[in-house]
């Protein structure tokens, strides 16, 4: 199945904020409620190690799910109080407010717009795109990658989504499981109840930019070929796989970079 780059509704600038949340909320549920990321978690943590930084740049962090789920699966981060500053072109300011609450120790947030095309010098550490990666086109991701090599900060990019039938046909079960989580979101919101139960708009757009988003992952080869030719890039070891979930032939597609020592 080749990829193909269709549009999702929630990159649309017009989107209702509140609509936005309303899905990045669901995800974030659906994260930490499946542990989505464990099996990439000893994957990270090794890398996080190689890269001897203490400081995580989280980019397109959408409700912050991956890290609040993930953080005390790893050692490393929780043993040196590793820090992970949350980032977002449209940042979830009620969800990155509950998680520095949650964690204040470890979670930070930027509260104005960083776009993962254009990260700013002064926000150095190593960084991560959860479930993000496939929202760009071919020349942007290689972009996001070039721009860490050229900071020599190491980068790990995580996609829960894949290119396989069994993931397009969960796609299509997804609007009964926002309704069924939607009263155990938390903080409650008006706006959720509304966009979810009277006007549908939360559980149609998950069903439609989930199918997308299967569609748009990149594979692991794929990943790789996205490295070759950026500059700097020999100067990095990188790895890409899918870490399976179990018997399942779906997980986590996962690629990694770290500067060499």
């Amino acid at each position: 199945m080749k990829r193909i780059h269709f549009f999702e509704i929630e990159d649309q600038a017009w989107l209702p904020k509140s609509i936005r949340d309303g899905v990045t909320d669901f995800l974030r549920i659906a994260v930490l409620w499946s542990d989505l990321y464990k099996p990439f978690s000893q994957k990270l943590d090794a890398a996080l190690v190689r890269s001897r930084s203490q400081q995580v740049v989280d980019l397109c962090s959408g409700a912050g799910a991956a890290w609040e789920g993930l953080l005390k699966q790893l050692p490393s981060a929780m043993a040196s109080s590793t820090t992970v500053t949350f980032t977002d072109y449209y940042p979830n300011l009620p969800a990155f407010e509950r998680l520095q609450a949650l964690e204040p120790q470890q979670f930070r947030y930027v509260g104005t717009p960083v776009s993962a095309l254009d990260v700013p010098r002064d926000l150095a550490g190593f960084r991560t795109v959860f479930s993000a990666f496939h929202h760009f086109r071919p020349e942007q991701a290689r972009q996001i990658v070039a721009d860490a090599v050229k900071s020599r900060q190491g980068i790990a990019i995580a996609e829960s989504t894949q290119r396989h039938p069994l993931l397009l046909i969960y796609m299509l079960f997804t609007p009964l499981l926002v309704l069924l989580s939607t009263p155990f979101q938390r903080p409650f919101k008006w706006s959720r109840l509304f966009w979810t139960y009277l006007i549908p708009a939360i559980p149609l757009i998950v069903a439609f930019d989930g199918i997308v988003s299967c569609l748009r992952t990149y594979t692991p080869e794929e990943l790789l070929d996205l490295v070759r030719g950026i500059e700097g890039a020999q100067g990095y070891d990188w790895e890409s796989a899918v870490a399976t979930m179990g018997p399942l032939p779906v997980g986590v597609t996962y690629l990694i970079g770290t500067p060499k020592s």
